[in-house]
This record gives C-alpha cells, structure tokens and sequence, in this order.
C-alpha cells in the first residue's frame, strides 16, 4: 500500500512542477498518466522520456484530438 501511495505522491510532484515551468495541465489520472498541452514534440523538463525504468512514454496528439479515459 505505500508503494502505490509514494508513486502517487511522485506522479503528483513532478506534474506540478511541470506546472511551475509554464505547461498547461490538461489531466491528471492515474499514477501512470497526465496530460499536458505544451507545444509540438515537447514534453515538461520534468519527465523522463524513453521506456526504461524511472522513463515514461510520450503521445503527441493533435488539437481537436479525443482522448478517451485509459487509453493515454
């Protein structure tokens, strides 16, 4: 049970410092997804991008685009 709660408390740190830097949150869900509106190609400084371990994965939409509950 505090696994789940420190991973929660990380998700939620490094989306409000992604905040703190300018970028617009859009979504925060679960411990494994946030949404952001940032420019073309560029993720918050705050994540990681890759598959490895402490990485997280990137979905570039288009505006306009819907993104239905648990499948970003």
């Amino acid at each position: 049970m505090s696994m789940v709660a420190e991973a929660s408390v990380r998700h939620w740190t490094v989306a409000f410092r992604a905040v703190q830097e300018g970028h617009k949150l859009i979504a925060l869900r679960n411990v494994d997804a946030a949404i952001f509106w940032t420019p073309p190609g560029t993720p918050p400084t705050t994540y990681r991008i890759g598959t490895g371990f402490g990485e997280v994965k990137a979905k570039f939409i288009q505006p306009g685009e819907f993104i239905p509950e648990g499948d970003d």
